[in-house]
């Protein structure tokens, strides 16, 4: 091998060793947060209230979605007996009653998802510091979310889910 050849080689492993290094020190901790969340007693006592919202929003739909369909089943029932006016008359009526039933769900499921948003935030900030607090004590450079990251396999010993669950509280 020539000087130049063995000089490359040299400058070569010499700029890589560093990086092999440091990437051999890189930790990372991997977390199931929902798991953490769901799973402690703010998490249930959160998923009651988003629970009982969705039902109070629901309640009044149950009934409205009946009448609905009942003015839709008498209106194909007489709509060969009714005039050709009528018949159209009552058909958009019946359009717009459907329509305002659909803003009104999606409204309705717009508040609870604020709702939602509003009643999960402190849960997630406090699960933010407990994993960072797992981080910093096992000396982790990164934290994935099992869930989230799109992870398709690591190993089990990198799970720290149990080690935030402690910080978080039960």
């Amino acid at each position: 091998m020539s000087k130049v050849g063995v000089g490359l080689l040299l400058s070569a492993v010499l700029v890589l060793t560093p990086m092999w290094a440091a990437a051999a020190e890189f930790k990372v901790g991997v977390v199931d947060g929902m798991d953490v969340v769901s799973k402690s007693s703010e998490g249930k006592r959160v998923q009651d209230s988003i629970k009982r919202k969705s039902d109070e929003l629901g309640r009044p739909f149950a009934q409205k979605r009946q009448d609905l369909a009942k003015q839709v089943e008498d209106f194909q029932k007489q709509a060969s007996v009714m005039k050709e006016e009528a018949r159209k008359r009552k058909a958009e009526e019946l359009e717009k009653k459907m329509q305002d039933f659909q803003k009104q769900g999606a409204d309705a499921e717009k508040q609870l998802q604020q709702f939602q948003e509003k009643e999960l935030a402190p849960l997630f900030q406090k699960l933010e510091g407990a994993v960072k607090a797992v981080a910093e004590q096992e000396k982790l450079d990164m934290v994935l979310d099992k869930r989230n990251a799109g992870l398709l396999y690591m190993d089990p010993k990198l799970d720290i889910t149990e080690k935030v669950r402690s910080k978080f509280g039960h």
